[in-house]
């Protein structure tokens, strides 16, 4: 294997062609670059210099020589700089899981942040509900997931990133339209399009706690995974459904959507990430993201300044 220090002596004395000069570009003196031109010679089985007079020149080999040594020497420095940058979280890959909801904004605004912040970490997408993320981090994946929080069996860390409140969605037109907010207690025998049990485990859960609370049961007529689908067969006039405030965001026409009156679950997103992973450009990757939904949920919340349009 050649000797970095070797080749790097090597390239400033071809460079130079001065054994003087090069000595004091690299700090050294004369005779201690020599030795290591010598030793480098040696290693080569090849004469690098010759001396015609007082002046040195290349050989023919040592020209051929120089521009591999010099694209070693690039490369090495190149790859210094790559694994320091990658150690500080700089560069690298970081795979993020997101739920529909979470990728109408807040997914393509972390993206322009971490094009300005963290330009060289490659991000790759992965659209997928709260439960096959778990699923992903289970198989390892993905590396940080925007999801509704669940009991998770894995060591995963979250953090609230963002909530909202539950509103109803109705077919336009509809009899519970006329109210300018809507009581839990008017949803008894409404036909009903609610969350799947098992991939829409999150909104499940907390609309049924809260059906339960007022007594109230509705006509469940069919279970879906999905916000968008949801809203498709509320927009067809086979029942209302409860969804975060953020699905009227899709603007599904024939759709009106209004508050629920009294205590109403909000929905969470948070960002979750396993506890045991040591990829520098993930931490970075998190630390980004959760410096921005810090600003972004000050942004938002009630009496902070608004700019003028």
């Amino acid at each position: 294997m050649l000797d970095l220090a070797q080749v790097r002596c090597f390239v400033v004395a071809a460079t130079e062609l001065n054994f003087r000069r090069a000595a004091a570009l690299l700090n050294m003196t004369q005779p201690p670059l020599s030795r290591q031109i010598h030793l480098l010679e040696h290693k080569l089985g090849v004469q690098l210099f010759e001396r015609v007079g007082r002046t040195v020149r290349l050989t023919t080999e040592g020209r051929v020589f120089l521009a591999d040594a010099s694209r070693l020497l690039q490369l090495s420095e190149q790859a210094e700089s790559t694994v320091r940058r990658a150690s500080e979280g700089k560069t690298g890959r970081v795979r993020v899981g997101f739920t529909g909801a979470a990728g109408y904004e807040l997914i393509p605004e972390l993206l322009m942040q971490a094009r300005q912040q963290l330009p060289e970490i490659d991000v790759v997408l992965f659209e997928l509900i709260s439960v096959a993320q778990l699923e992903a981090f289970t198989a390892n994946t993905i590396d940080i997931g925007f999801l509704r929080p669940l009991s998770s069996r894995q060591p995963l860390e979250l953090a609230l990133v963002d909530d909202e409140p539950l509103v109803l969605a109705m077919p336009k037109g509809h009899a519970l339209a006329r109210h300018a907010e809507v009581a839990t207690a008017q949803l008894d025998g409404q036909p009903f399009i609610m969350h799947s049990p098992t991939h829409g485990k999150y909104f499940y859960e907390r609309i049924m706690a809260m059906l339960g609370a007022a007594d109230v049961k509705p006509d469940f007529t069919q279970y879906i995974d999905q916000s968008h689908t949801i809203l498709s067969l509320v927009r067809a006039g086979l029942g209302v459904g409860i969804l975060p405030a953020s699905a009227q965001r899709f603007h599904y026409d024939r759709v009106e959507f209004r508050p629920l009156a009294g205590e109403v679950p909000r929905a969470e997103m948070s960002m979750a990430w396993r506890a045991d992973q040591d990829n520098p450009a993930v931490t970075a990757f998190r630390l980004m993201a959760a410096d921005y939904c810090a600003a972004r949920a000050a942004k938002a919340a009630p009496g902070a300044d608004v700019a003028p349009d």
